[in-house]
C-alpha cells in the first residue's frame, strides 16, 4: 500500500491525510457505542487521528519527492538530447553530390594527395587508424560524438595506457592553425600522454608548424601522410587503398550520430544534414 500511495500524485495522499484526520477525530466517534468493548476506543481517537495524519502526510511528501526526482531526470535527459542534437559542423566543405547514379568517381588505383582528399572526414580517420595498425600499433578509435580532441589512441606495450593520441582533420580548403594544434597539446596534458600526432589532408599554417616543432607533436600534412603510406610494403598499401575506397567514401558521416548524411536544400543553398533530423541538427556545408 505504501508503494501505491507513493506512486500516486502527492495531492491524493495529502487529501487522504486531511480526510482521515477529520473522519477519525469527529466522525468516527458518532458511530461508536457509549458502552461496550468498542467504547474503550473513544479516549484514543485523538491520538490515532494524529498518527494517521502524520503517516499519510509523510506519504504525500515521498510522492512529491518522487515526482520532482523524475522531473529532474526527464529534464536532464531532455537537456542531454538537446546538447547531442546541437549543430556540430565539421569545419570543411564537402563537394555537392552529382545527379544520377554515377555520383562517385572511380576509386583511385594508387595513393596520392588527390586520392587522400577524396575521402570524407570519418573515412579519413579510419584510414589513419588502419595506417598505424599497419606499422605495428594497436589502435582504438572513438565513436561518433564529442571526442575531446582525440580521434585515435595508439598502444604498444601497455594496452591500458596509450603511447600517443592522434587528431585527424580532413580539411582541404584551409590550413590547420595553431589553435587546433594547441588544443591537442592540452588534451595530451589532460590525458597524461607524452606524444601527439596531428594528421590533415591539407596543410598547416606557419604558426602551427612552429608550435608543433616546439612541442612533442608530429604534424603530418596530406603530402607527408601519403609518403608514409607509400613507404609501406605494396600489399599493405593496397589493403589500405581497398579499405579506404570501399563503398561510399564521399558522403560525409554525421559527427553526432555516426550515420551517413543526406543532401538537403534550403534558402541558403544545398547542405548535408543528418538523416535523424529534427532529433539531430548536425549539418555540414557543401562546396561546388
Amino acid at each position: 500500500m505504501v508503494n501505491d500511495l507513493v506512486a500516486l500524485p502527492w495531492q491524493f495522499s495529502a487529501a487522504l491525510a486531511v480526510g482521515a484526520f477529520f473522519g477519525i477525530r469527529w466522525i468516527l466517534p458518532g458511530f461508536l457505542p457509549e458502552r461496550g468493548p468498542l467504547s474503550a476506543l473513544r479516549p484514543d481517537l485523538d491520538a490515532l487521528s494524529w498518527i494517521v495524519f502524520v503517516a499519510l502526510a509523510f506519504m504525500a511528501v515521498l510522492a512529491a519527492l518522487r515526482t520532482r526526482f523524475q522531473g529532474e531526470q526527464h529534464g536532464s535527459g531532455s537537456r542531454s538530447s538537446r546538447q547531442r542534437a546541437r549543430m556540430r559542423v565539421v569545419p570543411d566543405a564537402v563537394p555537392a553530390p552529382k545527379p544520377g547514379p554515377a555520383r562517385l568517381p572511380a576509386a583511385p588505383t594508387a595513393w596520392s594527395s588527390e586520392a587522400l582528399r577524396m575521402l570524407e572526414w570519418k573515412r579519413f580517420e579510419l584510414l589513419c587508424a588502419r595506417y598505424y595498425e599497419a606499422v605495428g600499433f594497436t589502435t582504438a578509435t572513438l565513436a561518433a560524438g564529442p571526442d575531446g580532441g582525440i580521434d585515435v589512441k595508439l598502444f604498444k606495450v601497455d594496452p591500458a595506457k596509450p603511447l600517443a593520441i592522434v587528431q585527424c582533420k580532413a580539411w582541404n580548403t584551409h590550413s590547420v592553425g595553431v589553435k587546433e594544434v594547441r588544443e591537442l597539446l592540452g588534451v595530451m596534458v589532460h590525458e597524461g600522454v607524452g606524444r601527439g600526432i596531428f594528421v590533415t589532408t591539407g596543410t598547416y599554417t606557419p604558426d602551427a608548424l612552429q608550435f608543433g616543432a616546439a612541442n612533442p607533436i608530429q604534424l603530418l600534412d596530406g603530402d607527408a601522410f601519403v609518403k608514409k603510406i607509400l613507404d609501406l610494403p605494396l600489399d599493405k598499401q593496397k589493403a589500405l587503398l581497398d579499405a579506404a575506397f570501399e563503398g561510399d567514401y564521399r558522403t560525409p558521416t554525421c559527427a553526432s550520430c555516426g550515420t551517413k548524411m543526406v543532401a538537403r536544400d534550403s534558402k541558403r543553398g544545398a547542405f548535408w544534414g543528418c538523416i535523424y533530423y529534427p532529433r539531430c541538427k548536425t549539418t555540414l556545408a557543401m562546396r561546388a
